[in-house]
């Protein structure tokens, strides 16, 4: 018999998670508090082990409009190469992955998966319904209470409802404060159309091309650039400490308006061009980098806790959207078609096992730029206490296959 699934929250994750379980035979019903199916923000990272999930999932890659990722390279303030960072190429040779490094912006994506979660499966359509915020959890009745009073149950509840989860408050019986980590970061995208008719940022386009990641970067800021939407869009995060004067903030939105004036001061010193091309942002964003510790299990009675919800990321690594793509794979991957109800509670372990030290090492990494990653070894030790720094962040998440780690762990209780 299929399990009776609900999962809390229809972003990149939730809908990951309702794709995976509804094509391994499960029933599922998805509540999205926002009353569009929509997820917000600029580009987004689909590095090798998220586009190997996808492409197990059959979504339409064409609709992410991608940019295959060539490189990605740190260079100062006024655009000098300082290192190379990762050859897509070099490194998927070493780590024998032939999966594409794609660039595209978080709607698109968002909107493939949209396409992917409609389509019916063996006879079985995923319920999405919106305008339907959750109120509170229990993951010992497998019970959840919406807004409006209406209460459901489930044979597992998954918690896919981000940084400001309800769910992980039914795993650590208190709501989790978000921590402030002390920087901001300016979203935007730039037009290249208008930045070709422009000799300081044509040339700097001639600098970069449009198939790479460019961090430029000082101590303590970086603009970060790279294309989107087929090569016509720049995304932009500049990311920066506050001063005393700003309100950071704490909510983790990506919602709150900024000002050009404010984005070329910030970055007050780099070179022209980049400065040039802060000018010509568009509905600049400003983005408290606000987080929390995680979870100590991802688990409970029949609650499992996936994406942003088990794990919130910073955007330092990129890794954040893949993953949530592989907590979703990880979790259908040990809840097979065959799974009866009273076997739950051992293939959530099985989940957890799976997934807590390897998404929580990336959540941690994903704090600080990773030419300063050691400075968070001790960081990740409150949490992963016999853990050691990856020697090769790009290595450390593009080789992880959930798919068939969870297949091997599965086949291994029979």
């Amino acid at each position: 018999m299929p399990l009776n699934v609900i999962v809390v929250g229809a972003g990149l994750g939730g809908l990951g998670a309702a794709i995976a379980l509804n094509r391994q035979g499960h029933d599922v019903t998805v509540f999205e508090r926002s009353s569009f199916l929509n997820e917000t923000g600029a580009a987004i990272h689909v590095a090798p082990n998220a586009t190997r999930i996808l492409k197990e999932w059959e979504c339409n890659m064409d609709l992410l409009d991608p940019v295959l990722c060539k490189k990605a390279d740190v260079r100062d303030s006024n655009g000098n190469l300082v290192r190379a960072a990762v050859v897509t190429e070099e490194q998927q040779r070493a780590l024998d992955v032939h999966h594409e490094w794609i660039l595209t912006h978080r709607v698109d994506l968002h909107n493939a998966l949209r396409n992917t979660a409609s389509q019916e499966i063996d006879g079985r359509k995923i319920d999405i319904r919106l305008s339907a915020p959750v109120l509170s959890v229990d993951a010992e009745k497998g019970e959840v209470v919406l807004k409006n009073g209406d209460k459901y149950r489930a044979d597992l509840i998954v918690g896919a409802d981000g940084v400001h989860s309800r769910t992980v408050s039914a795993i650590t019986g208190e709501d989790r404060a978000v921590i402030n980590t002390g920087q901001s970061c300016f979203r935007f995208l730039v037009s290249v159309d208008k930045m070709r008719k422009n000799p300081l940022t044509c040339s700097l386009l001639g600098k970069t091309g449009l198939d790479s990641l460019h961090a430029f970067s000082t101590f303590d800021r970086r603009l970060v650039v790279y294309p989107c939407r087929g090569g016509k869009l720049l995304n932009c995060a500049g990311i920066y400490p506050p001063g005393p004067e700003e309100d950071a903030g704490g909510d983790a939105s990506w919602h709150h308006a900024a000002s050009k004036d404010h984005l070329v001061k910030t970055f007050a010193g780099f070179g022209e061009d980049l400065l040039e091309m802060c000018r010509m942002a568009e509905d600049v964003k400003l983005w408290s980098l606000a987080s929390r510790d995680p979870a100590s299990t991802f688990v409970k009675g029949k609650l499992a806790l996936i994406g942003d919800a088990a794990h919130p990321m910073l955007p330092h690594q990129g890794q954040g959207g893949a993953q949530a793509f592989e907590d979703a794979a990880a979790l259908a991957g040990v809840l097979t078609a065959d799974v009866a109800p009273e076997q739950l509670s051992q293939r959530l372990d099985l989940y957890n096992e799976l997934r807590y030290s390897h998404a929580v090492t990336v959540m941690i990494m994903s704090r600080i730029n990773d030419e300063r990653r050691e400075e968070m070894l001790n960081e990740l030790r409150r949490f992963v206490p016999n853990a050691e720094l990856p020697k090769n962040m790009f290595a450390f998440a593009w080789a992880s296959d959930p798919i068939k780690k969870a297949a091997q762990l599965v086949e291994s209780q029979q």
